[in-house]
């Protein structure tokens, strides 16, 4: 198998965990980044993505973006909301992801809203690298939000496509 091959198994077998799937029980700074480079790494590694690391974190805390944690301790919403914004991050600016954050918790139910972000995301990422790309701009009654996260989603994935496939490996020749 080339790499090219390897890397697009890879990018259609990329999963985000969803809010089940995360852990129950509070993590301390090291088992957050441990956890989020273990579930995320081989997609951002294949795209030449920085690990997230401890200063990203406190810049996202900092920044307001992520809830503090307390007792040093990161609960389910901090997790779910770090994955996001370092997803979010690698695509918009910190005062960008905060409006997009802002505009993403009015949505409803936090793990519903997740659990939304983390499917359109994937599906995205799936539809660029197997070249299944548009979105219906559909009209029904709250359909905006929806809309507004499933651009950003494509947006998301087709950086990452350009990234790997024509900045990283150079695929135009």
């Amino acid at each position: 198998m080339t790499n090219t091959q390897s890397m697009m198994r890879d990018m259609m077998d990329f999963h985000i965990p969803r809010w089940n799937e995360l852990p129950e029980i509070e993590l301390y700074m090291n088992q957050l980044i441990e956890y989020i480079n273990r579930t995320l790494g081989v997609f951002f590694g294949r795209v030449g993505i920085s690990p997230i690391t401890k200063s990203m974190i406190n810049n996202y805390v900092k920044a307001r973006i992520v809830e503090a944690p307390v007792k040093k301790r990161y609960s389910r919403v901090n997790l779910a909301m770090i994955i996001v914004v370092y997803i979010l991050k690698s695509c918009y600016s910190t005062e960008e992801v905060g409006k997009l954050i802002k505009l993403g918790t009015r949505l409803g139910d936090k793990r519903d809203t997740y659990d939304r972000f983390c499917l359109a995301v994937e599906k995205a990422v799936k539809d660029v690298y197997s070249g299944e790309v548009h979105i219906k701009n559909e009209k029904p009654a709250g359909r905006g939000a929806h809309y507004l996260m499933d651009n950003f989603a494509l947006s998301f994935a087709s950086k990452f496509y350009v990234m790997s496939v024509f900045l990283k490996h150079g695929a135009l020749k």
